[in-house]
C-alpha cells in the first residue's frame, strides 16, 4: 500500500472546504481557522515528525505526493501543509523532552524564518535572543517560532571569519506578529514578519540547522536539509501547475469568445497552449520523481549524496518548479479575459506558482550553482 494513501484520501475529502475558503484565505492573508483545524485533525502537519513521539515519520517520496496533491487543491493550502510538515524535521535536533514540549500537542505548528535576523548572547544555560524576521508562513496558527540568530562573540570552529548561526525556538507567547504579508501570489500562506524583543532561550531549545542532528537517526533526518527544501517546494509547484491545467479544462468547456461564440476548447491557440502545458508539467514531474526517489534510496542505504547526484536533485527541482510556472503562464494567456478576474482560480494558480519560483530553493538563478556539481564530477 502506498504510504501516502490515507493522506491523499483525506485531501480528497477536504477539497470542497479548501475551495470554499480559498478566497477568504487570500483576502485575509492566512490559512483560515476552518482549514487549519482540518489540517490538524488529519495530522497533515505531523508527517515528518519521528516515530519516537508516535508520529508517522513518512518517507520523503510519499510525502512529496502529499505536498503535490495538497497544492493541486490550492497553492497556499499546499504550502501550509508542506511548510508545517517540513518544520517537523527539526525534531531530529532536539532532545526527547524538548521534542515532546514543542511537537507533542495535537495542534503543534512551527513557523519560522531562515534569514538570520536576530542576535543571541550566550548566558548561563542558553542564550538571550531577540530580533526581527520575515516570511514566517503560518504565523497566526503557530505554537512555536524558529528563528536563526547570529551568536555574539563566537567564531566558526574551523577558524573562518563568518558568523556562527544558531536557530532559537520561541513559544508563540513571546512573539509579536508583524502583519505585513501583502504579496502578488501565495497570499494565503500568512507569511508575515515576526519579532522578539528579548527572550531567554534555554540551550535545549536551540540547534544548528545544517548540523548533524543527534536525536533521530532515520533517513528522513539524514537527507540534506537544503535538498529537503528543494524537493518539497518543487512538489508544491507541480501541484499548482496541475491545478492550473484543471482550471483551464473546466474553463475551456464553458467559456465562449465574445464576438464569434466559439468555445474556448475549439480555438487552435488554446489547444496548442494546453498541449504544451500538459507536456511541461508531466515531463518535469517524471524526471523530478525519478531523481527524488533515487536520491532517497541513496540515503536509505546509508550513503551520502555525491556532488553529481546532489546537483541533479537541485536541477530536477528547479526545472519542475519553473516548468509548472511556464505551464500556468501559457494557460493564463489562453484563458483570455476570463483569467483576468482576481478571484479566478486560474489567475490565482498563475500568481501563486510565479511567487513560488522567487524562493531561492527553486529560483531559475539556481541553475548555475546546481550545474557546478556536474562539472565537479567530470574533473
Amino acid at each position: 500500500m502506498n504510504a501516502a494513501a490515507p493522506y491523499l484520501d483525506a485531501l480528497r475529502d477536504m477539497a470542497p472546504l479548501v475551495a470554499a475558503e480559498a478566497e477568504r484565505s487570500e483576502r485575509e492573508a492566512r490559512t483560515t481557522p476552518a482549514v487549519n483545524e482540518r489540517i490538524v485533525e488529519e495530522g497533515l502537519y505531523r508527517l515528518w515528525l519521528p516515530r519516537s513521539i508516535d508520529a508517522p515519520e513518512l518517507d520523503m517520496p510519499p510525502a512529496l505526493e502529499v505536498f503535490e496533491a495538497a497544492s493541486r487543491l490550492d497553492g497556499s493550502f499546499g504550502w501550509a501543509v508542506t511548510i508545517g510538515t517540513g518544520a517537523g524535521l527539526f525534531a531530529g535536533a532536539l532532545e526527547p523532552a524538548t521534542k515532546a514540549e514543542i511537537f507533542g500537542p495535537r495542534e503543534a505548528l512551527i513557523a519560522g524564518s531562515g534569514k538570520p535576523g536576530g542576535t543571541a548572547k550566550p548566558v548561563d544555560g542558553g542564550y538571550l535572543a531577540g530580533g526581527h524576521w520575515n516570511f514566517a508562513s503560518g504565523a497566526h496558527h503557530a505554537t512555536f517560532f524558529t528563528a536563526n540568530c547570529v551568536l555574539e562573540g563566537e567564531r566558526p570552529a574551523d577558524g573562518g571569519d563568518g558568523p556562527v548561526i544558531r536557530a532559537m525556538a520561541f513559544p508563540a507567547s513571546e512573539v509579536e506578529i508583524v502583519e505585513n504579508w501583502d504579496p502578488v501570489g501565495m497570499r494565503g500562506t500568512g507569511s508575515h514578519d515576526f519579532r522578539v524583543e528579548s527572550s531567554l532561550v534555554p540551550y535545549r531549545r536551540t540547534f544548528g540547522v545544517f548540523d548533524d542532528w543527534p536525536f533521530e537517526s532515520g533517513p528522513l533526518y539524514r537527507y540534506p536539509f537544503n535538498h529537503h527544501a528543494e524537493v518539497s517546494f518543487a512538489a508544491v509547484a507541480l501541484g499548482i501547475g496541475r491545478h492550473a491545467i484543471d482550471e483551464f479544462l473546466a474553463l475551456a468547456g464553458s467559456r465562449r469568445t465574445l464576438y464569434t461564440g466559439e468555445p474556448l476548447e475549439d480555438r487552435q491557440g488554446a489547444r496548442v497552449r494546453l498541449g504544451e502545458a500538459e507536456a511541461l508539467v508531466s515531463a518535469a514531474r517524471a524526471w523530478f520523481f525519478e531523481v527524488a526517489r533515487s536520491s532517497w534510496d541513496t540515503v536509505v542505504a546509508g550513503g551520502a549524496l555525491e556532488p553529481e547526484e546532489a546537483s541533479r536533485v537541485s536541477l530536477a527541482s528547479i526545472h519542475a518548479a519553473n516548468s509548472a510556472a511556464r505551464a500556468a503562464m501559457l494557460l493564463f494567456e489562453a484563458g483570455g479575459s476570463a483569467a483576468l478576474d482576481a478571484g479566478s482560480p486560474l489567475a490565482r494558480a498563475w500568481r501563486d506558482v510565479h511567487a513560488l519560483t522567487k524562493h531561492v530553493a527553486v529560483s531559475p538563478l539556481g541553475y548555475e550553482a546546481a550545474a557546478a556539481g556536474l562539472l565537479e564530477a567530470e574533473e
